[in-house]
């Protein structure tokens, strides 16, 4: 019985002994996964903060664009209407009779002309 009980206690040291490094092996895998997860989150906010500015300047330049193409596009309307002036101008003898007699201040008699200014 004393050869047994020598035994258990043995057995009781070794499994105590087993029992403590595996808690130890658990608190230092949380430990690992702890600092893992704190470099992941370190390196997500570096990420983010290295990408503000960019993400800041394309912003500026797709509102400079904005900008840009609005005007050009208000180019393009008063270049078309020019257009279609020249070429009333050019083919229809009936606006350039009225364009000339607006500019030189001529009318037909029994005509009442209307002229409003701007201001």
């Amino acid at each position: 019985m004393a050869r047994n009980k020598r035994n258990y206690n043995r057995r009781q040291q070794r499994e105590g002994g087993y029992n403590k490094m595996r808690a130890r092996t658990e608190r230092m895998n949380a430990g690992v996964r702890l600092a893992l997860c704190g470099l992941l989150l370190t390196g997500c906010c570096a990420f983010l903060v290295a990408a503000l500015p960019h993400h800041r300047k394309l912003e500026k330049l797709r509102q400079d664009l904005a900008e840009v193409q609005g005007v050009e596009l208000s180019v393009i309307e008063n270049k078309d209407a020019k257009e279609r002036e020249l070429r009333a101008i050019e083919e229809d003898p009936a606006y350039l009779e009225l364009i000339a007699r607006d500019r030189l201040n001529y009318y037909k008699p029994g005509e009442h002309i209307f002229r409003i200014e701007r201001e």
